[in-house]
């Protein structure tokens, strides 16, 4: 299981220190507050304490006798701010009518401080709620997402990568102008566009994906922009997508292989804000935002004749980069993965407790060419082929398969390279100076990628750093040589 915050709130120091040893024990994160007064006033005035805020608590743990606030004040109080945070209220007293009121004021669970076993019983509630709060957000996700209100808050990662793509998509989310998502295959392009329309105030509104690439047949402006061809009932055939999105947002999956005729009836469109459906004779009007989404560069196309330059001028109005998963770097590959784990542990009603730190490693270390949405299908996986506590390199076979024949064949490559010197570097140039350490960083880099054939996740387990440190290396390397 991932690590989550519990907040502890009791006046007693001993019992406050006792509770967040255990808390530790469990390898959870823990905030102490010693009166009512100041859990009020962190929710309220939502504070940030220790690095954490209001919003990050997951479980809190309530003393419900306090001199300055009582517990059930405290729960009345903050009931309608405290999100989905579960509360857990611990007291002395065995009165049942205290029991009933925390319950009604929004407690999940009630533990008599002097019972036999506390321990073992804080220990399961904590499991309990933090079960409870990942099946609240999961329906809540899935009804979200059913009436296209997807949130910002439901893309997950803090690197400033995906952060200042987030950034980027809040500043057009109250305008009509048209979004360009550019990133590679399963980064995330299309969760930002639901986030951008579940934030705008066209959400609940049609959300209308097109993937362009499937537009080939003799049907396919039909499928796009409708027809009005005659039928015995009177009916239209084929409203179209455009139609179908009315007062919405339509997304373009793939804009960089629509055929060149639909192209050019998608930039009469987005100029007129009318088309006319096939077999019609009127123009029809409709309201929708259009984000196109490309794992290409539009730019390069245009060059090459394979995409019109004045649609690129008006779907690129506002481009907003999505990040490659390897560009957020191991702490989101851990968060995203932590994330996945515990999601997939409740549907598929396993007791996973987290990612061992050899798995953690193998996830750091794998080139992710289909990005989020490949790391996301390896854990589950990993979750259905789990029968333990945690994930192990073991429960990943295809990362691994892949990883090993990579090395094996680096392995090969040095094995047939006899002349061991030709491996050293030499640390003099050819005028007999010593090399700078950047030089000879340089020529490391540059020898380690060629002898394991390009596979960088093996070059930086050899050199002890991260891949991403190589990536940012390689590229300045590159940009040198282009100077």
């Amino acid at each position: 299981m991932a690590k989550r915050t519990i907040l502890i709130v009791d006046d007693e120091p001993t019992q406050s220190k006792v509770l967040s040893k255990f808390i530790e024990e469990l390898d959870h994160n823990y905030l102490v507050m010693s009166s009512g007064m100041e859990v009020v006033d962190f929710f309220m005035n939502k504070k940030v304490i220790k690095g954490i805020s209001c919003h990050d608590v997951d479980v809190m743990l309530l003393d419900l006798s306090m001199p300055d606030l009582d517990g059930l004040t405290v729960l009345k109080q903050i009931s309608p701010i405290k999100g989905d945070m579960q509360v857990i209220v611990l007291t002395a007293n065995k009165d049942a009518s205290l029991t009933v009121a925390a319950i009604n004021y929004g407690a999940i669970d009630y533990i008599v401080k002097g019972d036999k076993d506390i321990f073992v019983r804080v220990s399961a509630s904590i499991n309990n709620a933090i079960e409870k709060k990942n099946l609240k957000y999961q329906v809540s996700h899935l009804v979200r997402k059913g009436r296209d209100q997807v949130a910002f808050s439901d893309i997950i990662g803090q690197s400033e990568q995906i952060s200042n793509s987030i950034k980027l998509a809040k500043k057009a989310i109250n305008s009509t102008i048209p979004i360009l998502l550019e990133g590679p295959s399963g980064c995330g392009k299309e969760l930002l566009a639901r986030a951008i329309h579940g934030s705008s105030p066209r959400s609940g509104k049609p959300f209308i994906m097109v993937e362009c690439d499937a537009l080939k047949s003799a049907n396919a402006e039909e499928d796009l922009f409708g027809s009005e061809k005659p039928l015995s009932d009177g009916m239209v055939k084929n409203i179209g997508k455009f139609r179908e999105a009315n007062n919405g947002t339509i997304l373009l999956e793939k804009i960089d292989t629509l055929r060149s005729d639909l192209q050019m009836k998608l930039l009469r469109f987005m100029q007129e804000g009318e088309f006319i459906p096939v077999s019609g004779k009127d123009p029809v009007r409709v309201n929708v935002r259009i984000i196109s989404s490309t794992t290409r560069d539009l730019e390069k196309l245009v060059a090459a004749k394979k995409f019109r330059e004045d649609l690129r001028y008006r779907i690129a109005a506002f481009p907003i980069p999505v990040p490659a998963l390897k560009d957020r770097g191991e702490e989101d590959i851990k968060f995203l993965a932590e994330n996945f784990c515990r999601d997939f542990s409740v549907n598929e009603n396993k007791k996973i407790k987290s990612i061992s730190s050899d798995a953690l490693y193998l996830l750091y270390n794998y080139d992710w060419e289909d990005n989020v949405r490949q790391l996301k299908n390896s854990i589950f996986r990993a979750v259905v082929l789990c029968d333990g506590d945690f994930l192990k390199p073991e429960h990943f076979p295809q990362l691994l398969n892949k990883e090993n024949n990579s090395l094996t064949k680096a392995k090969a490559a040095i094995k047939k390279n006899s002349d061991i010197n030709s491996e050293l570097i030499d640390i003099f140039d050819d005028e007999g100076k010593c090399k700078t350490i950047d030089a000879i960083e340089e020529e490391i880099i540059k020898r380690l990628v060629d002898i394991y054939n390009g596979n960088l996740s093996e070059v930086a387990k050899q050199l002890d750093i991260g891949r991403s440190t190589i990536y940012r290396k390689l590229k300045i390397l590159n940009e040198d040589e282009k100077s």
